[in-house]
């Protein structure tokens, strides 16, 4: 009689240029069907692998959480390594834990935060990793119009429609921040969840705010009355996956931080 399977927890880190989000595609290379390709390699048979929540295409992970079930006496230590010599240089373990049976990368996870990069110049070496607006931006109005995003929220007009057919578009966000260094403007955001598009459609719209174009009493509105603003969706590029949460003590100290660190800059 063959064992149970055991349940692994996995930290990620992943340049996503060349993938077209997480979850797995037929036709597309994506970070899921990598993995499942190392693993089933690894393990000699099918895995079941499972991530915390869908990545956009284009977007980069710097701790993004799975889990993995797998027939095997292998330790996690092994398992971490092994899978990193397995995968493609843009993905890399950082993490391999034994985790609870009834564990789920998704379903535990209480919390998500993504961070954005926008460089305030030209950037040879970070150009795949910031969104580069060369016009000024007034960070003082981005941070008053990122506040009105906190709390409870119908998300409708930072998504496409077809995403919330059978998905609520009402989203808990718990924290939105606004930072500046000498080149960048970094975003943070913090939430039970996020729809399709949402963070960079939120990015698209906080630019307009500091360019002046638009204001912050109008981003109320857009929580207000849905609207359409696909021509706001800022570009896959400058967005990473920060962390995912399934602690609350753990969630609380993070969002006591007040400072936010780029992410290779």
């Amino acid at each position: 009689m063959q064992a149970h399977p055991k349940r692994f927890k996995l930290a990620l880190e992943f340049a996503g240029g060349r993938y077209s989000g997480w979850q797995k595609q037929d036709d597309a290379r994506t970070i899921q069907g990598s993995l499942l390709k190392a693993a089933a390699e690894l393990f000699g048979s099918e895995v079941d692998v499972q991530g915390c929540g869908r990545t956009d295409t284009g977007v980069h992970g710097l701790r993004f959480a799975a889990h993995l079930e797998a027939h095997t006496e292998q330790n996690p230590k092994e398992i971490g390594e092994r899978l990193n010599e397995l995968l493609p240089k843009d993905i890399a373990i950082l993490e391999c834990k034994r985790a609870g049976a009834r564990f789920h990368a998704r379903h535990n996870c209480i919390g998500r935060s993504y961070l954005y990069q926008i460089a305030k110049r030209k950037s040879a070496l970070g150009r795949d990793y910031v969104w580069q607006i060369p016009e000024p931006l007034h960070a003082g109005f981005m941070q008053e119009a990122a506040t009105i995003l906190e709390g409870m929220h119908d998300f409708t007009s930072f998504t496409d429609r077809q995403a919330i057919k059978k998905k609520s578009p009402l989203v808990m966000v718990s924290k939105a921040q606004i930072a500046e260094t000498a080149d960048l403007i970094l975003f943070r955001i913090v939430g039970s969840h996020f729809l399709w598009k949402m963070v960079r459609r939120i990015v698209g719209v906080l630019a307009e705010v500091g360019k002046g174009r638009l204001t912050v009493a109008e981003v109320g509105h857009f929580l207000e009355e849905p609207v359409v603003l696909k021509e706001y969706t800022a570009p896959s590029q400058g967005l990473f996956f920060e962390c995912a949460f399934y602690d609350q003590e753990e969630l609380d100290t993070f969002l006591a931080e007040e400072t936010i660190q780029s992410a290779f800059f």
